[in-house]
């Protein structure tokens, strides 16, 4: 049996309708703030990643492992998205979503992505994601030390904000220490080390919108030049912005959002 998908509503549910889905070992809660402001002309609904959840309760509830097999979490999402809306993933969520749209796009109105390339570990063919070797190395940290990685990744998360402390602060604020699951996070990693999704952005028959910060320290803005193109694709590069836009310059990653899904809405 699978650990639900833990989601939160904003809004009135007559209006279009959003699905955020958040990055590897992140909570919805990151969302809270830009939900609240789409929610004045959107439904917004968050979404947490299996085993993820600042909810000592839900925990205590669901017993079960969390299944990151990306289909198997891709109906998860899907079952628990709104239909229609669109999509909008940071990082990790942002390639699960692109995952979702090439492949279920009855189910997608339209995709955006943040801070979020369509592979994260290099290879030979793919040279911008990270390095496999740091990876297995932060993956073991994370095997053995759960809390300490998860502290280290939001240390390179907040590389290259305007102001690194402040954002690394906030970044911890959101997942209760006592509250980490180890599982959730090796099962992440493991999907996060494997899933390769260029082939699924460039078969995207959808508007999809993909946002880079110019001083991210975990996904090289060099990405933009790299990505895999359709038809319907728009890129753009914030130029003072890292990995979380959407908490470094909120007014503007809420109006980037409003205005695209305003001018590719079928609805």
């Amino acid at each position: 049996m699978r650990t639900p998908i833990e989601t939160e509503a904003f809004g009135d549910p007559s209006h279009p309708a959003i699905f955020f889905v958040p990055g590897w070992a992140m909570p919805k809660e990151v969302f809270h703030r830009v939900a609240q402001a789409l929610s004045k002309n959107f439904y917004v609904v968050l979404a947490n990643l299996p085993g993820i959840s600042v909810d000592s309760d839900w925990h205590k509830r669901n017993r079960f492992g969390p299944n990151y097999d990306i289909d198997a979490l891709a109906e998860q999402l899907i079952r628990s998205a709104p239909k229609p809306c669109w999509w909008v993933g940071w990082s990790l969520g942002g390639m699960v979503a692109n995952y979702i749209a090439a492949r279920r796009s009855s189910c997608v109105e339209g995709v955006i992505t943040l801070g979020s390339a369509p592979k994260f570990v290099a290879d030979e063919h793919w040279p911008l994601g990270m390095e496999q070797t740091t990876f297995d190395q932060f993956a073991e940290l994370v095997r053995e030390t759960p809390e300490k990685g998860y502290r280290r990744f939001l240390s390179i998360q907040s590389q290259g904000c305007r102001d690194e402390k402040a954002t690394l602060k906030q970044l911890a604020s959101f997942q209760p220490k006592e509250l980490i699951d180890p599982e959730a996070l090796n099962r992440g990693l493991a999907l996060l080390a494997q899933l390769d999704v260029r082939r699924e952005m460039a078969l995207l028959d959808v508007p999809n919108l993909h946002v880079f910060g110019a001083q991210d320290g975990l996904v090289s803005a060099q990405v933009v030049n790299e990505l895999p193109s359709n038809l319907l694709q728009t890129v753009m590069v914030l130029p003072d912005c890292g990995h979380q836009p959407f908490i470094e310059d909120e007014p503007q990653c809420v109006a980037l959002i409003q205005q695209y899904i305003d001018e590719h809405s079928t609805r």
